[in-house]
């Protein structure tokens, strides 16, 4: 089985399998604010934030023998960020397991300097359960509609 392994800082983040590709379910929600792109993103990059607009899923934030971990209703997890400000990107990558993080996919999209969309998306990864599925995509609602009454 051919699969392709994505890695920074030498630990594996994901595979996918390309012998036998899945379609792989997924979410997204969007919203727009009244802001300025560089403003939405600040914040949103900031790990710190996570549990001002994650209320559902971050409960806390704590770091762990220099690990940033957050303390969720399903457990504690590893976090990590990878943003581009340029391009509005944020990679927001979780898991039980530091090797084993999956990603959710935030985009910061500029529309004026006044206007911003904020995009989340969320896949059903191999190790996701139907049940933690069904909560991640009730969660991704409230998530969203925290990020629009922030900056509304």
């Amino acid at each position: 089985m051919e699969t392709i392994t994505q890695q920074t800082e030498q630990k594996t983040r994901f595979k996918v399998n390309l012998t036998n590709p899945v379609a792989l379910d997924s979410v997204t929600e969007t919203c727009i604010v009244p802001e300025s792109k560089d403003k939405v993103f600040q914040f949103l990059s900031d790990i710190e934030n996570l549990p001002k607009w994650s209320t559902q899923f971050v409960k806390e934030l704590v770091v762990v023998q220099g690990k940033q971990k957050a303390i969720t209703p399903i457990g504690e997890v590893f976090l990590r960020y990878e943003s581009d400000q340029k391009s509005g990107l944020i990679d927001i990558y979780a898991g039980v397991e530091e090797q084993q993080m999956t990603p959710a996919y935030l985009r910061v999209i500029p529309f004026s300097a006044n206007s911003t969309g904020v995009m989340f998306t969320f896949f059903k990864w191999d190790n996701t359960d139907d049940m933690t599925w069904k909560i991640f995509c009730k969660w991704i609602k409230i998530e969203v509609g925290n990020i629009k009454k922030r900056f509304s």
